[in-house]
């Protein structure tokens, strides 16, 4: 959307109740029952910065158990906003609206630090400052081939800041298209140094290299609205026409609060068509196959038809009762792999809950045939809720007899 778009407030409290929920929830998968952890740290010394920084990584729940590989989200500022960035993308990714990230945190180790990397010029009352280009170099050129070489990763990448780190998200986006396709930022302090940023954009925010999408979010604060709004009037008048951006106003929160649902709302903007409409996969396999081929040249890596994409769109459809939709999906989820047991058992569940007996006692044949050879047990479960079933069926035609 290529406007400035002030939205309602979300619930900070409900969400930071459901982010640490599904970060609880993940954590534990991952950790064990006594414990929950949130990401590993480890340290990467940079020749560029001439320091040894810290780096936390949290890696998707299944990594070390599959060869899939993952988009990377770049989170700059302190541990907290590592915490819960981990919490929301584990919260998003389980509900379908995001894929699986491997999430990277990179702290601050000083105040000092944080004035001198974010910062693109210097200012007099700030002697460290001005480390911007410095700290880029950094990140494209020592941290992300780190992160390549030792984790399985996507080449669709996103950096999110807050604050200072904000504006210094904002000014990677300008002086190296390409490294980062989605920028997140809350309160980005676009007003520093006279808001020299205006400058620098003034003369990169046409260039056609520039893609991607940009979310700014921001609290209701007068320090720091009026310097996003120029910056989104300069976007109208010169950006690329392969950016896309979203500015929004919590308005009940301030800088301190307004992170949380900022990255929340970002995030799910940035990939609010992850989830297939139901009005394109009504329209048969080869129509989302081509929405699948649009998605895959939007974040610039081949995204297949995943089958549990599908199924979890059809539950999430089964939660709202819509049992027709949910029906199509789980067919075209059948045709799209028809090798799959649990494809077949996802129909027989929605048929079962539709009291379709009938149906569901088929489907959970089928998918007991299916599973036969690799997965024996599995398939002696899914014949017994046949058996279940065609017994429930004959008990109700006996009491009907009997009326």
């Amino acid at each position: 959307m290529r406007k400035q778009q002030v939205a309602p407030v979300l619930g900070s409290l409900v969400a930071v109740w459901l982010a640490w929920g599904a970060l609880g929830h993940g954590a534990a998968a991952q950790a064990g029952p006594d414990s929950m952890s949130v990401g590993k740290k480890f340290p990467i010394a940079s020749q560029l910065l001439g320091e040894t920084r810290d780096v936390w990584v949290r890696l998707p729940e299944g990594y070390e158990d599959s060869q899939d590989r993952y988009p990377l989200l770049i989170q700059l500022g302190g541990d907290v906003h590592f915490a819960y960035s981990a919490a929301v993308v584990d919260l998003l990714a389980r509900n379908e609206h995001v894929p699986d990230l491997i999430v990277v945190g990179l702290p601050d180790p000083t105040p000092r630090h944080h004035y001198r990397d974010s910062t693109p010029t210097r200012v007099d009352h700030l002697p460290a400052s001005g480390g911007a280009p410095a700290f880029l170099r950094f990140l494209r050129d020592e941290l992300i081939p780190h992160l390549e070489a030792n984790y399985r990763t996507r080449p669709f990448r996103i950096l999110c800041g807050h604050g200072l780190s904000g504006l210094f998200a904002v000014y990677a986006m300008l002086e190296s298209p390409g490294t980062f396709g989605g920028i997140i930022t809350d309160g980005a302090s676009l007003t520093y140094d006279g808001s020299a940023i205006l400058g620098i954009a003034e003369t990169k925010a046409a260039d056609p290299r520039l893609r991607g999408s940009l979310y700014l979010g921001v609290g209701n604060e007068l320090e720091t609205v009026p310097g996003i709004e120029a910056f989104v009037r300069l976007l109208e008048r010169r950006a690329s026409p392969g950016l896309e951006w979203r500015m929004e106003v919590e308005k009940d929160e301030d800088q301190g609060t307004a992170s949380l649902p900022a990255f929340f709302k970002g995030l799910k903007w940035l990939f609010r068509s992850w989830r297939i409409p139901v009005e394109v996969a009504s329209k048969g396999l080869d129509a989302v196959r081509a929405y699948y081929k649009g998605l895959s040249e939007k974040f610039g890596y081949e995204i297949p038809v995943a089958e549990g994409t599908l199924a979890g769109r059809g539950f999430q459809l089964i939660r709202e009762q819509r049992f027709g939709d949910a029906a199509a999906l789980f067919h075209l989820n059948v045709k799209a792999h028809p090798d799959s047991h649990r494809a077949l058992q996802n129909l027989a569940f929605l048929y079962e809950r539709t009291k379709d007996w009938k149906k569901a006692a088929e489907y959970y044949d089928q998918a007991a045939g299916k599973a036969a050879a690799a997965q024996p047990e599995l398939a002696v479960f899914y014949r017994a809720q046949a058996d279940r079933l065609r017994k429930r069926i004959g008990a109700s035609r006996s009491e009907e007899q009997e009326l």
